[in-house]
């Protein structure tokens, strides 16, 4: 890493040589260490050639909220129960076909937002409801940036979810804003957004959130934030203190469980059933999960007919599976297709009797 007091007197030429290639995108989440596999329950933008780069169409943008695409939801939604934590995976390369989560030059701050919705599929991402729940900038300590800090830790951010999060469905968003590009006459910030879908676990109540902590995404900075604005090209910020943008982080409480009367005068308190995940779960008959998508095991066959008729079957889902694919990758599709070509090898060799075992890497896993 180079020391602040050097960093301040480079040179700009230096300074944003890189910038045009060397981004970052969310791509993986882990839930108490558990990866979820790469792109599963994550809303990130469709196109490779754009997924790393930063939000355009200025701050009032709908991608402001989940990024480009993020109005879309996606098949699956991650269960996590209140208080477990969560691990956000930044690449610079969405496939991880070369290493690094951001380039040392993008210099800023992170943070992690939610918003809980009750439609998961339909509900939109963009407009109000948002809190924050976790915000870094500079580490005056550490004499870091909160993105020099991710690097460090290999490109994860993790953060504990409210131990007292109501149970439903939210959307988890990440924000990394950097300013490398802020300089006396030119205020350029990036924005790099992602969105994970979420269940929390538990009873069924409402987030408590004071009015002053939530906000509308877009709408939630504006351009004449200090947070925008901070020039690091001439600021010290470990003399010139940095104010994350948006809301104060906030961690919500549940409210207060019933209480009724009993017979005798007794005061008791209302069961409330924990309400259980019906929207986005990965199907029980998954074989092999790539992102989004999930491979179900194909037909029984006992004759030429049945065998042919289960290979069309694998070969239509292998379709889908490369149709979905984000920008993370298609690892499982292909080793889905290893599986059908040797059903239909079999077809063609008079094996008519299966499907075979599903043997492939990640089966019935995380892929």
């Amino acid at each position: 890493m180079m020391p602040s007091l050097v960093r301040f007197s480079m040179g700009l030429a230096t300074a944003f040589a890189s910038l045009s290639t060397a981004h970052t995108v969310f791509t993986t989440l882990f839930i108490n260490g558990v990866d979820q596999g790469d792109g599963t329950c994550i809303r990130m933008a469709k196109k490779g050639s754009v997924c790393t780069h930063p939000i355009a169409g200025g701050l009032d943008s709908p991608d402001m909220a989940c990024g480009r695409d993020g109005q879309q939801a996606v098949a699956f939604t991650c269960p996590a129960p209140a208080g477990s934590k969560l691990s956000f995976e930044f690449r610079m390369w969405a496939d991880a076909s070369q290493p690094g989560s951001i380039d040392p030059s993008h210099l800023g701050s992170t943070a992690i937002y939610l918003k809980q919705v009750s439609n998961i599929s339909s509900d939109s991402a963009a407009g109000p409801g948002w809190f924050k729940i976790y915000a870094e900038g500079y580490d005056t300590a550490a004499k870091k940036w909160a993105t020099e800090k991710l690097i460090d830790n290999g490109g994860l951010l993790s953060i504990e979810l409210p131990p007292t999060l109501p149970a439903g469905y939210y959307l988890a968003r990440s924000e990394i804003v950097t300013i490398q590009n802020v300089t006396n006459d030119h205020v350029d910030p990036q924005f790099y957004v992602g969105c994970a879908q979420l269940f929390v676990q538990g009873p069924p109540t409402t987030p408590t959130v004071p009015p002053d902590r939530l906000v509308s995404i877009p709408g939630h900075v504006h351009a004449s934030d200090p947070g925008l604005t901070f020039n690091i090209w001439r600021d010290d910020p470990s003399k010139t203190a940095y104010t994350v943008v948006g809301p104060a982080p906030f961690s919500p409480t549940a409210a207060p469980t019933p209480t009724s009367t009993n017979t005798n005068g007794q005061q008791q308190q209302q069961q409330q059933q924990a309400i259980k995940q019906t929207d986005g779960v990965i199907p029980a008959d998954c074989q092999l999960k790539n992102a989004n998508w999930c491979g179900a095991e194909v037909p029984a066959y006992a004759d030429e007919a049945g065998c042919w008729a289960s290979s069309a079957d694998c070969f239509a889902q292998l379709d889908a599976c490369y149709t979905s694919a984000p920008p993370t990758g298609s690892r499982g599709c292909r080793l889905w297709e290893d599986w059908c070509t040797g059903i239909q090898q079999g077809c063609r060799a008079g094996r008519w009797r299966g499907p075979p075992p599903f043997h492939g890497e990640g089966a019935a896993a995380e892929v």
